[in-house]
């Protein structure tokens, strides 16, 4: 077969010349492992060509086994792997092979399987061996970079295992298959407070050592409650005599005993069944495959859980993740499980085992062995219920919404034929679909007449009145209506006659989105259109009107101006005249006067100075409210310091605190701002002067965004109720007995900050002073009025 083998397949030519030369220099009980071989290297070729399949996930993964094909734990972590690939891929068809290890070794053996491992995988891309216990493991560490040098390892089942086991290796981790003897031990011996002797069989393979040295190292921790004996390298006559003379105190721990010490192997169930046929004390076990075949129970590993966690790393490789990332997988713990039949037969209660121990082969009772089915068949039934209640539900919803449907069809139908608006649909080229009632009496046109008929050309006419191609018009919103939702254009009637409409247009899709139709629901508005033409002609009109008043109205204004400087002119040369005259007869004649004309004459002389003081604040208001303004940026503090300055030159008794704020700056005409902080810093020192210490301040705040200068004092303040009165020309709000004044300076202010664009406004109370604030632009002036021409000049 080998031969047949590789004459079939050239690139296996070589490993035949190597056998070929093997066979003659091994020794006779090497046979067995070359026909072994042969039958390897016969089936290889139909398996490699079958992993290896084009897009097959897993054509580069290697599942290496230590032991032969039937071994019951190989079996178990078989299925388990092959589960987990096959939730990735359900064709999963990985390569597999099998060491024997069980009943065959050596090094020769060894150099044989990695000749025929290195000739059969060369040119395949193998990404992953999953290597299942010891023997394997040891192979594919030991051998990969001369079989599969690119290959991470996997392993399972591995007996024995510590960080020293991966030194100075790498692209390697796995599942610690950690068999638990002790555990078992301990729950044996709770089970059967009776036994005083514990015998544990096991051989001298890696496993039965690694199990046979952990219980002699835990001998000392049983010495109290039992006697603990192993039973280990023996020949299987030997084993029968052991256990045959065991007694009614004595329990067996059945470890891992596949070859005895003459070399032969044997399968677990084998021994099992040979141990169990030659005595009645309890057997314990320490794997999940020996239920149900003669052990009690334990705590028992599962080859299938082994299988399945060394599959999904495998898995996370070929994605791309390291082994190194991965990680050493401890967690795959033991399971306590126990045979019903066994229980039953030693008379031990289900009730004294450990909390989640599991238990099989129980008796046919439909509502426990069948719980599972059951649940899952109540669980069914309960979803079908809810299925049908759900379908019962969304059919009674479907009807009462066909019916909801119906009834809203037909009230749209109603609404749409009785609208008292004009409701068309168009399709993209324009072609009425559609016309409601209304449309066929408005337009003229029976429905039969209107569908199918293009718009442009019917009821709209190529070209409007005004001159704008409706044609153009209808073909953009039948190509965009999203641009024309709203449009108003004029129709044409059948008779001729031409209206205005005003339209809203929305546009129809069908379930993919395409634009279908437009609806359009227009309304007659040529009366509102020739409404509106004479709103027009009516505000032409007006406006028209409006610039000849607002020419007379500034002829005035000139006119009015040129008088007030007139009248200024012609009242200051009778002024001077009763200045004059008065000053003179209080110098020359005051002694022919008595003490009633003398204070007559004062009297008059205050007036006429009073007259004089307010024919100048009437010329400064009048030049304040003319003269063109020129914008630049003014240092109001500099300004401030200057007014202060003159006031204290011409009272310079006072013990005024003055405070200003450094850094004030505004845009502005520098003449008339100093002229408003001239007005209102003199009201300050003016108003505060009954007090023995008055405090003035100058400053800056910011209000409502802007910044807003003030000038505040301590003076006798004023009632706020009275503050419309304040910006009015000659209004007062103490008497001239009390405070001198005119009443215009705050009137000049106003006019000044208004010109600037700026707003003034004033904040007091009575007896506690007044603050005058005022905001000014803050980058440039707007735009100054044409001053009015200056009147005649005279003297």
């Amino acid at each position: 077969m080998i031969l047949t083998a590789a004459n079939r397949f050239p690139g296996l030519r070589s490993l035949r010349a190597y056998l070929e030369r093997s066979w003659a220099s091994l020794r006779r009980p090497s046979a067995p492992v070359l026909a072994v071989l042969a039958l390897l290297l016969a089936l290889s070729p139909a398996q490699t060509a079958h992993a290896s399949a084009p897009g097959s996930l897993l054509g580069r993964i290697l599942v290496l086994h230590s032991y032969h094909p039937g071994f019951t734990w190989t079996s178990e972590e078989t299925a388990g792997i092959m589960a987990a690939f096959r939730k990735a891929d359900p064709d999963a068809d990985p390569f597999v092979e099998y060491l024997d290890a069980k009943r065959y070794g050596g090094p020769a053996y060894e150099r044989l399987l990695t000749d025929l491992f290195r000739h059969k995988y060369a040119g395949t891309d193998l990404q992953v061996v999953v290597a299942t216990d010891n023997a394997a493991f040891d192979f594919a560490a030991n051998h990969r970079a001369e079989i599969f040098p690119q290959a991470a390892i996997v392993f399972c089942g591995l007996n024995g295992f510590s960080d020293s086991t991966l030194a100075g290796r790498t692209n390697i981790t796995g599942v610690v298959e950690e068999a638990d003897p002790l555990r078992t031990i301990t729950l044996a011996l709770s089970l059967h407070p009776d036994r005083r002797r514990v015998v544990v069989i096991s051989d001298t393979t890696e496993t039965g050592r690694v199990i046979a040295d952990g219980v002699r190292q835990a001998m000392g921790h049983y010495r109290a409650r039992a006697s603990i004996e192993i039973i280990q390298n023996v020949t299987m006559t030997e084993l029968a005599t052991a256990v045959e003379r065991l007694g009614n105190d004595s329990l067996i721990v059945l470890g891992a005993f596949n070859r005895d010490r003459q070399g032969r192997s044997f399968t677990y169930e084998e021994v099992l069944r040979f141990v169990h046929d030659r005595t009645n004390v309890p057997i314990y076990g320490l794997w999940t495959f020996q239920l149900g075949k003669g052990i009690v129970g334990g705590s028992l590993l599962s080859g299938r859980q082994q299988g399945e966690a060394a599959g999904r790393m495998a898995l996370r490789i070929l994605r791309g993740e390291r082994p190194e990332t991965i990680g050493i997988d401890r967690a795959v713990p033991p399971v306590l499980r126990f045979d019903y039949r066994e229980l039953e037969r030693f008379g031990i209660n289900r009730d004294s085992l450990p909390a989640g121990s599991e238990i099989v082969n129980e008796p046919n009772r439909p509502l426990h062995t069948y719980r599972r089915e059951l649940a899952i068949a109540a669980a069914a039934f309960l979803v079908l219920c809810g299925i049908i209640a759900l379908l019962v539900a969304m059919l009674r919803q479907r009807t009462l919404l066909e019916r909801r449907l119906r009834t809203s069809e037909q009230e749209y139908r109603q609404l749409v034929q009785n609208a008292n608006s004009i409701i068309l649909r168009f399709d993209t080229g324009g072609n009425i679909t559609y016309a409601n009632e209304f449309a066929e009496g408005f337009f003229g046109y029976p429905a039969t007449e209107l569908v199918g008929k293009n718009v442009v050309g019917t009821i709209t006419p190529e070209r409007e009145s005004t001159g704008r191609d409706l044609a153009v018009m209808v073909g953009e919103v039948c190509g965009n209506p999203d641009r024309y939702t709203h449009n108003v254009n004029e129709n044409i009637l059948r008779n001729g006659e031409r209206v205005w409409i005003s339209w809203a247009n929305k546009p129809l899709t069908d379930e993919r989105g395409n634009l279908r139709e437009i609806l359009s629901i227009g309304n007659d508005i040529t009366h509102l259109k020739e409404v509106q033409e004479e709103i027009l002609r009516l505000n032409v009109a007006l406006e028209e009107r409006v610039r000849e008043r607002t020419a007379q109205l500034e002829s005035s204004n000139r006119e009015l101006e040129s008088f007030c400087y007139s009248v200024s002119h012609d009242l200051r040369a009778p002024l001077r005249h009763i200045n004059s005259y008065s000053r003179i007869l209080l110098e020359d004649y005051l002694h022919l006067l008595d003490e009633q004309g003398q204070h007559f004459l004062q009297r008059l002389q205050a007036a006429s100075h009073r007259m004089g003081q307010l024919i100048d604040d009437l010329l400064e208001l009048s030049r304040v409210s003319r003269a063109e303004m020129e914008c630049e940026r003014v240092d109001l503090t500099e300004l401030a310091r200057g007014v202060i300055e003159d006031l204290r030159e011409g009272d310079d008794g006072r013990n005024i605190d003055v405070r200003i704020t450094e850094g004030m700056t505004a845009w502005g005409d520098r003449r008339l701002l100093l002229l408003v902080l001239q007005n209102l810093i003199g009201n300050a020192w003016k108003y505060s002067s009954k007090r023995e210490r008055a405090v003035i301040e100058v400053a800056v705040e910011r209000r409502n965004g802007r910044d807003a200068f003030l000038v505040r004092d301590n003076g006798v303040g004023f009632d706020m109720a009275f503050a419309d009165k304040l910006f009015g020309a000659f209004q007062r709000l103490h008497s001239p007995v009390e405070f001198e004044g005119t009443g215009i300076g705050l009137a000049t202010v106003q006019r000044i900050i208004h010109r600037h664009g700026g707003d003034i406004w004033a904040d007091a109370e009575p007896d506690r002073g007044a603050a005058f604030f005022f905001t000014l632009p803050p980058e440039q002036c707007p735009p100054g009025r044409d001053a009015s021409p200056p009147p005649p000049e005279g003297t």
